[in-house]
């Protein structure tokens, strides 16, 4: 019997490689669905100021406007934020009817505004719905909504009971998911993805250059890679950092990335006398440039959902430490392939970052089980095939009236 070809509409608001985890994974899985035969396409939102990117012509992307198409993070609730939000989601719901004969199933990359805005329209249509969930306790997606929001709250949680599927990354997004009232049977488990041919380690030769290219030959070379906003911990860091300096005077810190944050952060690390020690360098456009001639990658972060810098640090072959949050939880084992620390202890941190960098054997043992586990269990051609699972799953149901 031949496969199904499934019509699928991805909504990707933020649908581009530079703009955070969700716009990458997004990219990487419908552009692969599209190879394996999905009859796949995506409605994103029209942007200002983003560097150019590659898409792939086998997956049409239609964007549509939304006031302030200059703003990229939506993490914060503001009146502002809220509004623009709402004005992309009504633009959203007005192509997915118009190209409402083009497509059976709608796949939500964000569990947010679009997703409520369009949802009950598209149950009318007899459309299947499945929403991926990013974010954990940011008020913001599904999963984070209970005792939020009053009446209006409720309202919306009723509303989501009706998606067929969720798709949570985390243990923590799928308990708040239930928290929500969402059935255990709508959710399925299912993990952020790397690009095993880009994320993968450099050799000795390849590190020892990248190195010297950075500035870096001489002592151990750490990096963090991430927004610089409140929930990433990075003032946290820069704590540590001062202590782990009096142990290894050598050792050099790359912090990768921009935000609201970065000029706070850089007024932080003056403070501290830390300045010679680091390297601030904004947003980069090809984060292995940097990963290729890293020694320990770091993740101090307050509030996670499945962080695909940690996914693509540990793809690289590096050792790492990060918090006990989110989908760290789910993919380190500390002291295996990893090290994990409280949430917001600069002290827990500084001395995990010691003890692996004083001790090389440890780092190589580290870092040769994290490769393992990306490989085994998080390269998009193990997770691919779920997602396809998926969709025929949500059909075979709807076929039983289930």
């Amino acid at each position: 019997m031949a496969k199904t070809r499934h019509r699928v509409c991805v909504v990707s608001p933020l649908y581009h490689p530079s703009l955070g985890g969700l716009g990458r994974q997004a990219q990487l899985l419908t552009e692969r669905l599209a190879e394996e035969g999905v009859d796949i396409f995506v409605i994103a939102r029209r942007m200002k100021g983003m560097p150019p990117a590659v898409f792939s012509g086998q997956v049409k992307v239609h964007r549509v406007g939304s006031w302030k198409p200059e703003l990229h993070n939506f993490e914060k609730i503001t009146a502002l934020n809220l509004l623009v939000s709402l004005n992309f989601a009504l633009s959203c719901a007005a192509a997915l009817y118009r190209k409402r004969r083009k497509y059976d199933i709608v796949h939500f990359h964000g569990a947010s505004v679009p997703l409520f805005v369009a949802l009950a329209p598209l149950k009318l249509l007899g459309k299947k719905v499945i929403a991926k969930v990013a974010s954990a306790e940011l008020g913001i997606e599904a999963g984070s909504l209970a005792g939020r929001y009053g009446s209006m709250g409720k309202i919306v949680r009723k509303l989501l009971a009706t998606v067929d599927r969720f798709v949570a990354t985390t243990a923590e997004i799928e308990a708040g998911l239930l928290r929500d009232g969402i059935k255990g049977a709508k959710i399925a488990r299912i993990p952020n993805f790397i690009d095993s041919d880009l994320f993968a380690p450099a050799s000795p030769e390849v590190k020892k250059s990248i190195k010297a290219e950075l500035g870096y030959d001489e002592g151990p070379l750490v990096t963090f890679s991430g927004r610089f906003i409140a929930r990433k911990g990075i003032d946290h860091l820069l704590e540590a950092w001062r202590v782990v300096l009096d142990e290894c005077p050598e050792a050099r810190l790359l912090l990768l990335g921009d935000g609201p944050l970065l000029g706070e952060m850089k007024k932080r690390a003056a403070s501290l006398g830390i300045t010679d020690s680091l390297s601030f360098r904004g947003h980069v456009g090809r984060v292995t440039d940097y990963l290729h001639g890293t020694d320990l990658f770091v993740l101090p972060s307050l509030q996670e959902g499945m962080p695909n810098s940690l996914l693509e640090a540990m793809a690289c072959g590096l050792p790492v430490v990060a918090t006990r949050i989110g989908g760290g939880i789910d993919i380190i084992k500390s002291g295996i392939n990893g090290v994990l620390v409280p949430p917001g202890d600069s002290d827990a941190l500084a001395a995990a970052l010691v003890g692996i960098l004083k001790d090389d054997k440890r780092a190589r043992s580290l870092a040769a089980e994290a490769l393992r586990t990306m490989r085994e269990e998080y390269t998009l051609d193990t997770i691919a095939p779920r997602y396809r699972s998926l969709y025929e799953n949500v059909v075979a149901s709807s076929r039983r009236g289930g």
